[in-house]
């Protein structure tokens, strides 16, 4: 429950998807601090004070402080696996006529992001999010795709990727919200609000697509129209447990205590949990579903795919497609798929 000192401030908000308020405890991650002391001072006494190794009580206090310390550990290899976005994506440079700009995400952070202005004055838009480790650049061939069919089109390296910056303390919620942010943002950039929008998410952009679509506010709440999913994610915690050193290590009570303490202190007013990030939990759209889903998904596994077809085959037209789940492939078979979909949507809907 939060007081009403932690409410977050309005002029943050951009929409009922996410979190927004944000933690006063800069500190990451949360290790007990006194283990930090005691620790040093006992390796200290032991080497320079060696007869205290006598003292049934100094191995008494190492006896309590050696479980702490393996908390420690296993604490901050959670931390650097999970909160902590690995070395970003280099692709490039970018092909297209893009323009820079910049707007605000979760806590008022500065962002960078891209537009395609369309050459016909339309007043459609897509929005492309790509996945986890990837990039713009890298998955640049789906967006363009949208300008040639006379769409504006924006996108950018999300939180933590690319050339964004902002790895640490990373969470799927943050990334939401960044989202949030751009789509408050896109009518200023634009000069005018979209009468139409589409969203196109890739690995995990597709998760973000379907908590966004499900959760639709603002502006874009009546002009959202349709999703493109392209082996998305539907379940944040198989994706963490793949993350996690043995798979085993997601039954323990520390790692799940290690996840609910680094998300409360990051989220106070944490809107989605743990066990409920994953489909049907995080939302289920109301607007149709073009979903292509690689047929040896080397990245994802079946699990997700499994997830996307028991839960919203009742929105989504969905393809199998003889092609790898990275971005860097593109296929003919994907673009004739989303070519003649899309041309459907934008002449009926």
């Amino acid at each position: 429950m939060l007081s009403e000192g932690d409410q977050p401030d309005p002029a943050f908000v951009k929409g009922i998807a996410s979190s927004y308020s944000v933690s006063k405890d800069t500190w990451y991650p949360i290790i007990p601090k006194l283990l930090l002391l005691v620790i040093p001072v006992e390796i200290f006494l032991f080497l320079y004070f060696p007869e205290v190794s006598s003292s049934e009580g100094f191995w008494v206090a190492v006896g309590i402080t050696l479980p702490c310390l393996a908390y420690a550990v296993v604490y901050w290899i959670v931390y650097r696996l999970v909160f902590v976005t690995g070395k970003p994506a280099s692709d490039g440079p970018m092909t297209g006529n893009w323009e820079s700009f910049t707007f605000n995400g979760w806590a008022n952070e500065p962002f960078k992001a891209f537009i395609l202005r369309s050459d016909n004055e339309s007043r459609d838009l897509l929005v492309y999010l790509h996945g986890y480790g990837s990039c713009l650049a890298r998955g640049e061939s789906r967006a363009l795709q949208f300008h040639e069919l006379g769409m504006n089109v924006i996108s950018l390296d999300q939180r933590g990727f690319g050339s964004q910056g902002k790895r640490k303390d990373w969470t799927v919620l943050k990334a939401v919200t960044d989202i949030e942010g751009l789509l408050d943002h896109a009518p200023d950039i634009l000069g005018f609000t979209p009468n139409r929008l589409w969203i196109y998410g890739h690995s995990l952009g597709g998760f973000l697509t379907l908590r966004l679509s499900s959760h639709s506010s603002g502006w874009w709440k009546d002009s959202l129209k349709g999703i493109i999913l392209e082996s998305p994610v539907a379940s944040m915690p198989l994706i963490i447990e793949k993350k996690l050193p043995g798979r085993a290590a997601l039954a323990t009570h520390w790692v799940r205590h290690i996840l609910r303490m680094e998300h409360e202190r990051i989220h106070p007013d944490l809107g989605i949990r743990y066990s409920n990030a994953e489909l049907p939990y995080c939302g289920i759209p109301n607007v149709p579903a073009l979903v292509l889903q690689s047929r040896n998904d080397m990245t994802l596994g079946q699990y997700h795919f499994r997830l996307i077809k028991e839960h919203i085959s009742h929105i989504s037209e969905i393809h199998e497609l003889d092609m790898p789940h990275t971005s860097k492939v593109d296929s003919k078979d994907r673009r004739r798929l989303v070519r003649d979909w899309m041309t459907n949507q934008l002449s009926s809907t």
